[in-house]
């Protein structure tokens, strides 16, 4: 697979990796009462501010092969096609609109990771924080844009797994006891 050097690509990739991008399939009237709940979450108006306080409204997006974030008769409108109505990709277009439509740069990454973690749970948001440090996402830093760094349950799972391989060589290089079998209650 070609390297991605874009940041738009290098996030998708980093959804794809992540394995939240598809969950539950929602109405589209579930869609909205998802969207009115993001928006009117206290944390989203304290953090977007005014971007937080302007309706979306939710459209079908039948006709369409991607989910987008857009205008529609001078309102906030989010067009879902029925594969894309899940909560995530919900979360992804909303960040759009809290970000002003400025595509997948830094700010937007940073967003999404915020509303995944607070509406999706924190083990969601590691897995895609991981996913977005193996992608090299950037995201909002102290100092500006950064790549994303790895989530420390990432580290702790990584550390675990490199521990249990460990054990299981170990164990394959012990010799085969004869009577093992009758120990564990095995027949041979």
């Amino acid at each position: 697979m070609p390297k991605v050097k874009d940041q738009a690509g290098r996030l998708y990739a980093a959804e794809e990796l992540s394995g939240i991008k598809y969950g539950e399939a929602l109405s589209l009237k579930e869609c909205q009462k998802f969207v009115d709940k993001i928006i009117a979450r206290k944390y989203v108006i304290d953090k977007y501010g005014i971007q937080a306080k302007r309706p979306i409204v939710v459209l079908d997006g039948r006709g369409r092969r991607k989910a987008c974030a857009t205008f529609y008769q001078g309102r906030r409108a989010i067009k879902l096609p029925r594969w894309a109505r899940g909560r995530y990709v919900i979360l992804h277009e909303v960040a759009h609109h809290l970000t002003d439509l400025n595509g997948h740069r830094a700010e937007f990454a940073s967003c999404l990771l915020d509303l995944v973690r607070h509406f999706l749970g924190q083990e969601s948001a590691d897995a895609l924080q991981g996913a977005y440090h193996l992608k090299g996402v950037k995201v909002v830093g102290k100092n500006g844009a950064v790549k994303a760094r790895c989530p420390q349950s990432r580290k702790d799972w990584v550390a675990q797994k490199k521990e249990s391989e460990k054990i299981r060589k170990q164990l394959q290089a012990v010799e085969s006891y004869p009577d093992l079998d009758k120990l564990v209650g095995r027949s041979a």
